[in-house]
């Protein structure tokens, strides 16, 4: 909390849209980076797999679902972005739902580089093992990057966003408490869960 309360002065002397969209791309960009360079030669059929063989159902539908919730809730973002605290469309559900949008949509992929990884003769630059983990450092870095944000928005909305943080859970929709370290460990327990559930019904050759 120390080091937060050096931050907070920072962002609040910043552009704040300008500033969390750059912040908000880099975990990804590095993400897709590692995720990419990891995967073997046949990665272009095993991708095409994934949206021809109905196997990979659950694998479509974390990486559609959260490229849905990330363009939705930037769109919304783009264009009710002027008028101050945000707190209806999808930011009513959660209040980081473009991050929720980012960590499904990660977690699809993750899931599916895994068996890439796992099932094909293709050696990659990271282990299974290792692109499990790249996924974790996205999300606990987005976390964070959720948890320092709220710090300037609270400082910027005070009483309102008090109230919106009361109401709204934090990243996960339906899962809301009144603790800042709850939240976070939700956050990231429950996609963590997701992840397992996934990996756990993609098939096995």
């Amino acid at each position: 909390m120390r080091v937060a309360g050096y931050l907070v002065p920072l962002f609040q002397s910043l552009p704040p849209l300008g500033v969390w969209t750059g912040l908000m791309t880099v975990p990804l960009i590095g993400y897709l980076v590692m995720l990419f360079s990891s995967l073997p030669e046949s990665l272009s059929i095993a991708l095409e797999d994934l949206f021809t063989d109905s196997a990979f159902l659950f694998d479509k539908v974390w990486i559609v679902t959260g490229l849905l919730i990330f363009c939705y809730s930037s769109a919304y973002l783009k264009i009710k972005g002027s008028g101050g605290l945000i707190a209806s469309g999808p930011y009513r559900l959660v209040r980081h739902p473009q991050y929720l949008g980012i960590i499904l949509f990660t977690l699809g992929l993750t899931t599916r580089s895994y068996w890439i990884l796992t099932n094909t003769f293709g050696i990659g630059f990271l282990t299974p093992q290792q692109t499990i983990a790249a996924w974790f450092i996205e999300l606990l870095v987005y976390v964070l990057l959720a948890s320092i944000e709220e710090l300037y928005l609270s400082k910027e909305y005070e009483e309102s966003f008090g109230n919106y943080r009361n109401k709204t859970p934090f990243l996960i929709p339906l899962v809301k408490t009144k603790n800042k370290i709850l939240d976070a460990l939700v956050s990231i327990l429950i996609p963590a869960i997701l992840l397992w559930i996934v990996l756990q019904s993609a098939p096995q050759y």
